[in-house]
């Protein structure tokens, strides 16, 4: 009997042991020692285990549990004896232990002692019931033992079987019933009670883990689909599309000019209109359709049904008009306009990459198309974006290369036809692609962040040129430099622009930098700092191309100006619509009323200049006077004194 015994209790501790060293694996694994105690801490509910503990791989106690302060408890690792065995009895306890480990890995120990003292009470009743039955009949023996049989026997076999079908199936709802309240059935409810702590840490784990997965595929923005769940349902889409033999489109969206917002107002309002814009979006698309944030301010949806090209120009339109709508943010009243490309499965591509990426191209064509439109992916535009890669990858070598240059167009007084100063223009000699203008490499350079070495480049330059023409006898004139809305933001700007003037010796009376109208409404208090530096440095200041962009008029006397150029638009207009004309006219105002030199760029004959004379502009550049020059033909023009001879004539055919 005390053998068996010992057995039941030997199976009790090993399927004990297997089960708390599953649940410790991963407090283990997190270096959780508190939720390893709370796992110990149910050992309570077994009164037959005195001691359980947890050794790391390093063989220190990483959690333990002692139900009794007076038993002894081991201080060393567990023997050799025990390794080798996984169980040792003695006189008054059972040593067991059980290897915590994950797949392969093994973590640690779990060492558990079983008090032998129940067993031994139970044995000494056996032995009493034994010795009073000698005197009785053997029915009465065999009515003893049938009742010791049902009552503790059985009991245990249920719980043993239990505890095997809960390691095995790792079904932690199940209970073992209880049909005793002695301390068998004591323990079958201490059982019970440590399944139900189980499997509500099991819930609690599980929640945590869907939280986890939920956040991993959604942006935590919007809530909408991030960019890897995007990608693996666009997957299952085309999947299907090539099954069913459908066609499906991507459309791939970006908020223009959303930089401005983040830059003037901050990111907190930027990311509330991005919050916004994800809601006005799930209002249109529908239930198979998948929306997703990519990131930044890229969004993309993918259309598994209707998906022709009435359909599709249909729902991009409805998406430009939703998002024209104004944005409501605290105070604050925003516009918002987006591009959209939209490319299709499987004409413009098989996967989901191709795809992403014909869509990404149709969206940047319709940002060139001046924004606030949709474009379908052709081929021709995948022909331009290489272009715009070749040109990119090629520009980052130019300045190394020597490839870049100045041309310099004169600035003239058409009253008398002096020449008051040049204006530095780059150009782009490529070795195999002759002369590229800067209109088709500039917008690539500012967005791409190369406009800063270039800018660098040519203010430092510009000076050197202007300084070189000075020592060499030609009269001094200034030289304008056009500053890009991107250099003018860095913080090294008034120091870029210092150390050129040091560098070169010229003096900063001649030299004027230009910046355009946009540059004025980000961030006005920031654009007047610099404005001021630059200003006390000696530097002049003027707006390039003014009138076609969005300054107001309310604040532009306090912005630190010399000068305004009347864009070549208005000007090539003088002699047609009359409206255009008054526009010139209203600049030449706005420029006396500020105190403000007005310069005209753009001229080409001899009306625009007698109607600039009339209304009171009396400087300006253009073909009319001479194309963008090179170096050494600029210095021909200045010797030949080209400019005064062309006035004189016109002085005479003049009224």
């Amino acid at each position: 009997q005390r053998n068996f015994l010992r057995n039941k209790l030997l199976q009790e501790m090993d399927v004990l042991a297997r089960n708390l060293a599953n649940n410790c694996a991963a407090s283990v694994i997190f270096g959780d020692h508190r939720t390893a105690n709370e796992t110990l801490e149910s050992l309570k509910a077994n009164p037959q285990v005195a001691i359980g503990i947890i050794y790391d791989t390093e063989g220190r106690i990483f959690s333990s549990y002692h139900q009794q302060e007076t038993l002894d408890s081991p201080t060393t690792y567990p023997s050799p004896a025990l390794l080798d065995a996984g169980h040792l009895f003695s006189r008054h306890h059972l040593d067991s232990i059980q290897t915590i480990g994950y797949g392969s890995e093994e973590l640690g120990l779990l060492y558990l002692r079983a008090n032998l003292k129940m067993i031994e009470n139970t044995l000494l009743r056996y032995i009493g019931f034994g010795f009073m039955g000698l005197g009785g009949a053997f029915v009465l023996a065999w009515i003893l033992a049938s009742r010791l049989q049902r009552v503790i026997s059985q009991p245990i076999e249920q719980l043993a079987a239990a505890m095997k079908s809960v390691s095995k199936e790792r079904n932690y709802s199940q209970r073992v019933k209880m049909e005793s309240h002695d301390e068998l059935g004591s323990l079958i409810d201490d059982f019970n009670e440590m399944l139900v702590q189980i499997e509500m840490r099991d819930q609690e784990l599980r929640n945590k883990q869907n939280r986890l997965d939920y956040l991993a595929h959604h942006d935590t923005l919007t809530n909408l689909p991030n960019r890897l769940l995007f990608q693996d349902r666009l997957r299952h889409a085309i999947s299907k599309a090539r099954r069913m033999q459908q066609i499906m489109a991507l459309l791939f969206l970006d908020l223009d000019r959303f930089k401005n917002i983040n830059d003037s107002l901050g990111h907190e309002v930027g990311d509330q209109v991005l919050q916004e814009v994800a809601k006005r979006l799930t209002n249109i698309v529908r239930e198979s359709d998948t929306l997703a944030r990519l990131g930044g301010d890229e969004f993309v949806i993918a259309l598994e049904q209707n998906t022709e090209s009435r359909e599709l120009t249909i729902v991009a339109q409805k998406i430009l008009e939703t998002l024209s709508t104004a944005f409501h943010i605290d105070t604050h009243e925003l516009y918002i306009t987006a591009s959209i490309g939209i490319s299709l499965y499987p004409a413009n591509g098989l996967t989901p990459e191709t795809l992403m990426k014909t869509a990404d191209v149709a969206m940047y064509r319709a940002k060139e198309k001046g924004r606030n439109n949709f474009q379908f992916f052709a081929l021709e535009m995948n022909e331009r974006a290489h272009q715009a890669l070749f040109l990119e990858n090629n520009l980052r070598k130019a300045i190394d290369n020597q490839e870049l240059a100045l041309y310099y167009q004169p600035q003239v007084e058409i009253t008398t036809g002096k020449t008051t100063g040049m204006e530095a223009l780059i150009r782009w000699h490529h070795p195999t692609r002759g002369v590229i203008p800067p209109d088709k490499f500039i917008p690539m350079a500012e967005e791409t962040g190369l406009i800063i070495p270039i800018g660098k480049w040519v203010i430092n330059t510009a000076c050197q040129q202007t300084m070189q023409w000075q020592q060499a006898g030609f009269p001094p004139c200034k030289v304008a430099v056009n500053i890009s809305p991107r250099q003018f933001r860095q913080s090294d700007l008034v120091e870029t622009v210092a150390q050129a003037l040091d560098e070169s010796g010229l003096a900063a009376c001649w030299l004027e930098l230009e910046i355009t109208e946009n540059v004025l409404v980000e961030d006005v208090a920031q654009t007047i700092t610099i404005m001021e530096s630059l200003n006390s440095l000696g530097v002049s200041l003027a707006i390039d191309d003014f009138g076609t962009g969005y300054s107001s008029l309310s604040y532009l006397h306090r912005f630190p100006l010399s000068k305004l150029k009347i864009d070549r638009s208005f000007v090539q207009s003088i002699g047609g619509p009359a409206g255009n004309q008054a526009i010139v006219e209203a600049i030449i105002a706005l420029a006396c009323a500020l105190d403000l030199e007005v310069i005209a760029e753009g001229i080409e004959n001899q009306e625009q200049i007698a109607f600039l004379k009339e209304r009171g502009c009396f400087y300006g550049q253009g073909f009319y006077f001479s194309r963008p020059l090179p170096v050494d033909a600029c210095e021909q023009f200045l010797l030949q004194e080209r400019i005064p001879k062309v006035f004189a004539l016109e002085q005479q055919l003049l009224p």
